[in-house]
């Protein structure tokens, strides 16, 4: 699993996310603002968060349960 973080629309991050596609890695977007996630990526489930104390502790629940849901519909 790869959780990237598009806030600021770093090139290097899509980049790699990019490769990560290609390899056919499951890929957790996160981002600051929904803005900094571009048209071709939007249909990929994203988290967004506040980068915040309380933002980010948002975001760690999020992202257990992202990743429990994940787990739950592994194959075998």
């Amino acid at each position: 699993v790869i959780v990237a973080d598009l806030s600021g629309r770093n090139p290097n991050v899509f980049y790699e996310l990019g490769i990560a596609h290609t390899l056919g890695k499951i890929v957790i977007p996160l981002v600051q603002d929904k803005e900094d996630v571009p048209f071709d990526v939007r249909h990929h489930r994203y988290l967004e968060y506040a980068p915040t104390t309380e933002g980010r502790k948002h975001l760690r629940q999020q992202l257990e349960a992202r990743l429990q849901q994940l787990l739950v519909n592994a194959p075998g």
